[in-house]
């Protein structure tokens, strides 16, 4: 596979992500719990059917089962959080803050699991990237979707969903270093996260069947962001650190960002622009990074 392939993959997985602020932002009425929970939801039921031939020896593997079942718990939470957390704290900050938390979490896992040494080349990435997010999370948000008495709690959510999103994506990157492959790996993790979320999503029931006009939005979200997306994140995985690509992921809060200046109609100061192009430098350092030196 080419050097550059597993860095393509990431790169249109994390532009499809970034459309789903953007989609959620016009689907009506709709709760975001509800949005997250069903597009997650039905998103990791679609990952499974697609891996059924290779489930079993995934969850008979104790070793695997045990990240799958780690990756699955945290399947489950970021799509309440982060979906919550772009409603209270703005389409655009939301993303960054998610996404901007998940290198951290991965790097750290990554030293504290499997005591791999980060590059310079990721060091300097996350660096460029973390400096963007700054400029971008301090810039000036009055004319933003941002709940102002909620924007706190927005934050925390966000960052909760980046914690989450760390968690899980070190999850499919250890179940594919054990030698299963991406769809096997991402259909067990959101299998399992798939569960709880179609429980929640039941309790949404009456306001999506009064609401038809959202279809077309929560199965774009569902197809695209979700089962597409994640696909190609799982393939990447199996290439390329999960810090890696999780700062080559970046580019999804750069896509939101301008989707929601140029679509939603939020507006930043010349500070946000400049986070959004020190984002855009960050994953070019990135997917230059060496790939996953498997003697270690």
């Amino acid at each position: 596979m080419p050097s550059t392939r597993p860095s393509v993959m990431v790169i249109i997985a994390a532009s499809l992500w970034g459309t789903t602020g953007t989609v959620a932002y016009f689907l009506g009425d709709l709760s975001p719990v509800a949005i997250g929970a069903v597009t997650m939801g039905f998103g990791g039921l679609v990952l499974a059917w697609l891996a059924r031939d290779e489930l079993r020896a995934v969850l008979g593997d104790a070793q695997a089962r045990r990240w799958a079942l780690t990756g699955g718990a945290a399947v489950a939470v970021y799509p309440l959080a982060f979906y919550s957390g772009m409603n209270f704290a703005g389409v655009a900050v939301g993303n960054i803050l998610a996404l901007g938390t998940g290198p951290l979490i991965g790097a750290t896992l990554e030293w504290a699991i499997r005591k791999q040494r980060l590059s310079i080349g990721w060091g300097l990435a996350t660096s460029i990237g973390v400096l963007g997010l700054i400029a971008i999370s301090s810039s000036d948000h009055e004319q933003t979707t941002a709940d102002s008495d909620l924007f706190g709690l927005g934050v925390a959510l966000a960052l909760v969903a980046g914690i989450a999103y760390g968690i899980f994506s070190y999850s499919l990157g250890h179940i594919a270093q054990l030698g299963y492959s991406a769809r096997a790996s991402s259909g067990a993790s959101f299998g399992i996260g798939a569960i709880p979320l179609l429980i929640v999503a039941l309790l949404y029931v009456p306001s999506l069947a009064s609401s038809p006009e959202n279809w077309a939005g929560l199965a774009y979200l569902i197809a695209g962001p979700m089962v597409l997306s994640y696909f190609l994140f799982s393939r990447a995985l199996t290439s390329l650190r999960s810090s890696t690509v999780l700062t080559i992921a970046l580019v999804e809060p750069a896509v939101a960002t301008l989707l929601a200046i140029g679509v939603v109609g939020e507006r930043f100061d010349a500070a946000a622009l400049l986070g959004v192009a020190l984002v855009m430098v960050s994953v070019i350092v990135a997917a230059r990074t060496s790939r996953i030196d498997r003697s270690s």
